[in-house]
């Protein structure tokens, strides 16, 4: 039976989720006809039946709700102080950035190896090779032994 039919049959409009995991089930198992079966279903008050039990889930739905927004709210807070504290590094990390491109810059200039050493040290290998050869520097001897090793590690 169809919810349109058990609805035009009862009078009663049921939840969909409560029509197909309870009263489609209790039809089903059942041997009467759909004018019979309704017509039983009710005065064996499954109308009260069907309100209690939807009640009880909107209340749990209510609860989880409430829930869930209390993570929501939690959440909410904490995204703010990261975001605060992003815009509070960001400067820095400009700086930072800054400073790196700066010690490639001047170990390709003066052929540096320390200078180098530093920059892979801030930046890491591949963001070194990355910003190197996005610069258009040549790579040194020493960076193509590097750019071997970072691709081996795929």
């Amino acid at each position: 039976m169809l919810i349109k039919e058990f609805i035009d049959r009862t009078g009663f409009t049921p939840t969909d989720d409560y029509y197909h995991t309870e009263i489609e089930l209790e039809y089903n198992r059942s041997k009467l006809e759909k004018d019979d079966w309704c017509r039983e279903w009710k005065k064996n008050g499954g109308i009260q039946k069907a309100y209690d039990a939807m009640c009880k889930d909107a209340a749990s739905n209510h609860l989880r709700v409430k829930e869930l927004e209390s993570v929501i709210d939690e959440n909410t807070q904490k995204l703010a102080e990261y975001y605060k504290r992003i815009q509070e590094l960001e400067p820095k990390a400009t700086i930072y950035d800054g400073m790196a491109d700066f010690l490639i810059e001047q170990a390709e200039k003066w052929s540096a190896t320390d200078l180098r050493a530093k920059a892979i040290e801030m930046l890491g290998s591949r963001e070194y090779l990355r910003r190197k050869i996005e610069k258009g520097f040549n790579l040194w001897e020493s960076d193509k032994e590097l750019l071997i090793s970072v691709l081996s590690n795929y």
